[in-house]
């Protein structure tokens, strides 16, 4: 069936914005896009009037399994169970739906739960976004993320496990090159893996032709990703000038995660999240804001993620980071892009989505209202197409969700 929206703003993902454009999807494609659009034939027409249009928008930084309790840690213990882990993943997917997200980078899970989520969706088994898993993530013994991934020590160790979450089908390796702020007793940037690790488990996926990102937070443990060749760095929340110069030269992209430090200041430990952690998020916080700022100033490849999961951060608030990201100087033509052609980029698949183009996947997104003058417009998703397919909808103040048959 072919599909034609009139009457739209337009923003096509890598820069441009039209208004009255009108949009033909054919199947699971974009037929056109623009004024050109406008006259071609299509056996069903939509009035897009007030309506926004932008490529389904990528969540670049997601424990899908994660709810955004207070205690995140305690959510991890209590969850000891992949049937646990993956029923809240499957519930987290929806979320992440109604919010706008047509695709989401999974960060981490434990029992390889998002591997197993993607390929549930992708057979049409699940209804979902778009998933690029990481399954268990690769850190020191005992280091931040040991609750959910692999422990590893030594270069040899750590090739072994990157070898065994590509086996697993992994679509990126996750690094957990320092520590951080949700893991008790240890300082949020120390190093945990060493340059040789990190170089181990980035040539092992690389050689598998897939993507690097790691969790690091202080210069060190960030320095030791770029020298490894990582190809994105996660928080960062100590970007200096020869960090951002580095990342320039070497053309990695830099996933701020702003949200993570923002709801656990916000919120703080009157609302259930520990001590230990608000203390950590406020000292990172001194230096966090202000190097996105110099990133973003410089022309670092920015991603639009949230840590969604942390306290607070829920899998349905992606807005909540683009507005924190205009606020801190971003456009919102650079917030869209953010979203949209820089992670497909990132992730591999721009040649598939991530862009409004004649031939790509018509992966859409639908807002009430123009984010250029109401960044809330942001928040009122309307439609969300994936490949095609109308997956969700709000419509007379109730979720309506693609059945599955």
């Amino acid at each position: 069936m072919t599909t034609r929206f009139d009457n739209l703003i337009l923003y096509d993902g890598l820069g441009g914005r039209e208004d009255g454009a009108s949009l033909v999807i054919e199947d699971d494609r974009i037929i056109a896009a623009g004024r050109e659009a406008k006259n071609l034939p299509a056996s069903n027409l939509i009035d897009g009037t007030g309506l926004t249009c932008t490529p389904g928008w990528f969540q670049c930084h997601s424990h899908i399994a994660l709810d955004g309790l207070p205690n995140m840690q305690a959510q991890i213990a209590r969850d000891h169970t992949e049937s646990a882990v993956m029923a809240s993943a499957v519930r987290n997917s929806l979320r992440c739906l109604k919010s706008g997200l047509t695709s989401v980078r999974d960060m981490g899970t434990a029992f390889d739960v998002s591997i197993k989520l993607r390929d549930a969706i992708e057979k049409g088994v699940l209804l979902g976004p778009h998933l690029y898993a990481a399954g268990k993530v690769i850190c020191m013994t005992g280091g931040h993320g040991a609750d959910f991934g692999v422990e590893a020590d030594g270069a040899d160790e750590a090739r072994k496990a990157a070898r065994m979450q590509i086996k697993k089908g992994a679509d990126l390796i996750k690094i957990m090159a320092t520590g951080g702020g949700q893991s008790k007793g240890m300082k949020a940037g120390v190093p945990q893996l060493n340059f040789l690790e990190i170089q181990a488990i980035t040539e092992e996926a690389h050689h598998a032709g897939i993507p690097t990102a790691a969790h690091a937070q202080g210069k060190e443990g960030v320095m030791n990703c770029l020298r490894a060749g990582v190809d994105c760095i996660e928080h960062g929340v100590t970007l200096d000038e020869e960090q951002i110069e580095q990342m320039l030269v070497q053309g990695t992209y830099f996933c701020p995660t702003l949200m993570a430090l923002w709801y656990v200041i916000e919120k703080g430990a009157a609302a259930g999240i520990p001590q230990y952690v608000v203390d950590k998020c406020k000292i990172q916080a001194e230096t966090h804001f202000a190097g996105f700022t110099k990133a973003y100033q410089a022309g670092v490849k920015i991603l639009a993620g949230t840590d969604a999961g942390t306290p607070f951060n829920f899998q349905d608030d992606i807005a909540s980071e683009f507005q924190i990201m205009n606020h801190l100087g971003m456009s919102v033509k650079d917030i869209i892009i953010s979203a949209t052609s820089a992670p497909a980029k990132a992730f591999q698949a721009d040649k598939k989505t991530g862009s409004i183009e004649a031939g790509k996947w018509a992966d859409l997104t639908f807002i009430e209202g123009d984010p250029q003058q109401d960044l809330d417009a942001f928040r009122r998703v309307k439609m969300v197409y994936k490949m095609g397919k109308k997956v969700y909808e709000r419509a007379d103040g109730a979720d309506i969700f693609q059945v599955l048959i």
